[in-house]
Formats: C-alpha cells, structure tokens, sequence
C-alpha cells in the first residue's frame, strides 16, 4: 500500500504520495480532476523520475475532517456534513472514478474552514487500494463527532441504525435521513430508485440522470426494507446479468419485429433515449457497406473492413495500430457491425473511451452514428458511413 505524508515547507502543506514499483498513473482521471471536471476533488501535481512519481496535493488552508468534527455540531451542521460527503461520492460515480481510490480516512479528508465545504484526496494510480470502505469512513465519523448540547440526540442513534444494516447499507435512506435532519423533508413515496444504480430519482421520470438506464413501472421503487450501496460494482454487475439473461430469454412480439427501425431498448445510444444492454454475441455480426474513421490528428482514413474492429497500440492484436501515443491501450476498443448498425466498446482501457464527449461504461455496446465523434484517450477520431448510391 502507497504510503502517505503530509509536508510543510516555507509556509506551504502538502500531501506526498510517492509510488511503488510498477504502478502507473491514470492520464484521464488527472486531467479530470486538474480540469475540475468532478467536484469536491483537490487537485495534484505529478512529479515523474523514470519510472518512478511523486503525487503533491496543496493542502494549505485546509484542516482534516477529524480537527473539524471537534467543533460542537448541530444537526444542521451534521446532517450538511454529510450530504457533502454524498455528492461528492455521486460526482465522482458519474465521471467513472473509482471510490476506493479515495483516501476516505478522518485524517486525509479535508475542509475549507471558511465555507466548510469537504473535499477528498483521490489516487488516480491504476490499483491503489485506500484500505477503507464507505461505510468504516461513515461510523469513524460518529465516532469523533463532538455534538452541541441541549439538542435532541435521538438522530445519532437512527444514523448508526442506517450504518448497521450491513456493509451494503442503503445510501437512499442514508439521503432520506439528511433530508429530514436539514429540514428538506423530502418524501420517500415520490421517489424511485433505478433498477441498475439504485440512485433514488423523482416517480414518474422515465430515464436515470446518473447512468442512463430506463425506469419503468413499479421498478426501482424504494420502502425503505431493500439494502443496496449504489458505488459497489457488485450491483451494477448482478443487474445487468440479470438484463441479459431477460433479453436471451425472451421472445419478441409481432409489435416488435415490426419497430426494428427504431431505436432499441436492448442498446444503449448517447445523444438519444438509453436503454438495456445488447448482450455481446448474441447477434450475428455483419458485414456493413462504407463505415471508416477518420483520425483528426493526421487526417487518415481508415476503413472498419471487419464485423470486429480493434484499435490500440498492440500491433499483433490490432486492426488499426496506433504506433504514436502511448496514452492508448494496448487494445483500447472494438467496432462492432450487427445488422448494418455500429457499436463500439470499451475494452476496459485505461484512459477510457469518449463518444461525442461523455465516457462511456466499459464493455458494454454503444451505438455510435455516421459523424459520431469518438476520443480513445487524448486520441480524437470521426466516425462514418458512406451510403452506396443507386442506379
């Protein structure tokens, strides 16, 4: 595990990081945060020697989360804590960034005394392990908190009873319970929860604001009694099994082979409605008429010329060898044909996949367009289709 420490030279504090052998960094998640892309992130500095870096993070006019719950808090103040902590985690959830790359420690989460706003220390170093889960990071809180008096103490006691109900607690009642503490009194009966995140989302609304997915019916409705934690992968992972199980074992009516035109509910399509998973090989792939990239920065034209088409900087592996940019995975993403329509997928790359801006999910089909821009790391490229024109 990387080790850290906290430096003070000429009036300045920083946090150091110093990496172990054969760790590299992620280009992405640097310019992310740098670029203030994900909120409630310090930014860093890297320091490289070979093969060996350095991460610094100014942590100058900052105090720990441990030296501000010192302070007498009232249940304002509380419950604000706390929902600080929780869009921070949801911010970082919608660019793709790990949690447990996050130093959730009482000693490495930091305040900005004058606004009281928290803000985390994330490791964009492919691996890290920060060796504390969400939900040790939430009890250590209570722990250390120092309350005002002559308060009503009963919430303290429903915060643990929250925490308690196992290591996948559910953060929707975690959020109901913020709301009644600073006096939001949101109600749990006009709110769903999706099916694949579990992100509580006003009834009625047809598609998740935070990964996409359809919500439909009763689905996702939320009584309080369903345990989930919506930044544990496990889930997203069981949900979408449980999809592409549905989608291989159902039958298509006669009402939806005759709407093939339209847009599927089994694919995910940015720029448009999102639905389910296309499951990966239950359709057989194709050959189209005219797809191929253009390549922004040397203006190449390169035909898709397979079903599957790969690109990285694996040579033996690739159907277009990207022998100049190292921020490109060895295989970085394939370009599927099903059909005469195109995907691509993101072969869980290290710089991740952009389709027209937005970061795609890894290994899962994105339906992409003639003039759908893509970005395979810092590499741009345009994708069409020439239509063949009749006699």
């Amino acid at each position: 595990m990387n080790k850290t420490k906290i430096v003070k030279k000429s009036g300045i504090s920083q946090l150091v990081i110093k990496s172990q052998k054969g760790q590299q960094l992620s280009e992405r998640e640097i310019f992310a945060i740098n670029n203030n892309e994900v909120a409630g992130l310090l930014y860093l500095d890297v320091e490289q020697r070979g093969a060996k870096f350095t991460l610094s993070y100014n942590i100058t006019g900052f105090i720990s989360l441990r030296r501000f719950l010192m302070k007498p808090l009232t249940k304002q103040t509380f419950a604000a804590i706390l929902q600080n902590i929780l869009l921070n985690l949801k911010s970082m959830q919608e660019a793709y960034f790990n949690q447990e790359y996050t130093l959730l420690d009482l000693n490495r989460v930091m305040v900005n005394p004058a606004t009281e706003k928290i803000f985390f220390i994330f490791v964009p170093i492919q691996g890290f392990e920060s060796g504390c889960s969400l939900r040790d990071f939430l009890l250590d809180i209570i722990q250390y908190c120092t309350f005002a008096p002559g308060e009503e103490s009963g919430y303290v006691k429903d915060y643990i009873t929250i925490l308690n109900s196992g290591i996948n607690f559910s953060v929707f009642e975690l959020e109901q319970y913020i709301n009644r503490l600073s006096g939001q009194g949101t109600d749990a009966a006009e709110k769903v929860a999706c099916p694949v995140c579990h992100s509580a989302v006003k009834k009625g609304t047809n598609y998740c604001g935070v990964c996409g997915n359809k919500i439909s019916g009763n689905t996702g409705n939320i009584d309080g009694k369903g345990i989930y934690d919506p930044f544990d992968d496990s889930v997203h992972r069981e949900q979408e099994s449980s999809n592409d199980e549905r989608i291989n074992t159902e039958k298509p009516s006669n009402k939806d082979k005759n709407n093939t035109q339209g847009l599927s509910d089994e694919t995910t399509v940015l720029g448009a409605d999102p639905g389910g998973t296309t499951v990966l090989g239950s359709e057989k792939l194709e050959m189209p008429n005219y797809p191929y990239l253009i390549r922004e920065k040397n203006e190449e034209k390169i035909p898709v010329n397979k079903p599957s088409f790969r690109i990285g900087k694996e040579k033996k592996y690739s159907d277009y060898f990207v022998s100049d940019n190292n921020a490109v995975s060895r295989s970085h993403a394939d370009i599927l044909t099903k059909n005469k329509r195109y995907y691509i997928i993101d072969l869980n790359s290290t710089n991740r996949t952009y389709v027209d801006g937005r970061a795609i999910p890894i290994e899962k089909e994105i339906e992409i367009f003639s003039g759908t821009k893509l970005r395979l790391a810092n590499e741009d490229f345009v994708f069409y289709i020439e239509t063949q024109m009749e006699d």
